[in-house]
């Protein structure tokens, strides 16, 4: 594939975000923090999941945008619940979030290209499905076991 197409396909994970961007006046009130770190995960899973059993262009383009749609959901959610931790160090707890984050992220990048070297693009991609799931369903978990907390308090 030209690089020209590889790289218009993976604008497609923009235009999930910003479609998130769109959406969220929605989606907030519907899902709930909970909802929105639960369906991201679950947006991100099945997008890697399709393009590593359906490797073709059109699935790459869908998985994009799902996977741009999911990553905004999860992530807007994690940043903002990073911001009212400790609202009187707010700038300590994001500068922590964001440290996390960007680690986070360049070990990932580091440890998938090892496992695609040693063991191929789909089982790293289907490793990266099953490993969202927690990420999303256990933040989900911690945010509603905050909000119980709040409301016995």
């Amino acid at each position: 594939m030209p690089l020209t197409e590889a790289g218009l396909i993976l604008a497609v994970f923009a235009v999930g975000g910003l479609s998130f961007a769109l959406l969220a006046r929605r989606l907030v009130p519907r899902l709930g923090e909970s909802g929105l770190c639960q369906l991201g995960c679950v947006l991100i899973a099945i997008a890697l999941v399709a393009i590593c059993v359906w490797p073709t262009p059109v699935v790459a383009i869908v998985g994009c945008y799902l996977f741009g749609l999911g990553f905004y959901m999860l992530h807007n959610t994690l940043q903002t619940t990073a911001t009212q931790m400790a609202p009187e160090r707010r700038g300590a707890a994001v500068s922590l979030f964001s440290t996390a984050f960007f680690t986070g992220q360049s070990l990932g990048t580091g440890i998938g290209g090892a496992i695609i070297a040693f063991s191929g693009t789909a089982p790293t991609l289907a490793l990266a499905a099953i490993a969202i799931l927690p990420v999303g369903f256990g933040f989900a978990w911690q945010i509603r076991s905050r909000d119980r907390e709040l409301v016995t308090e």
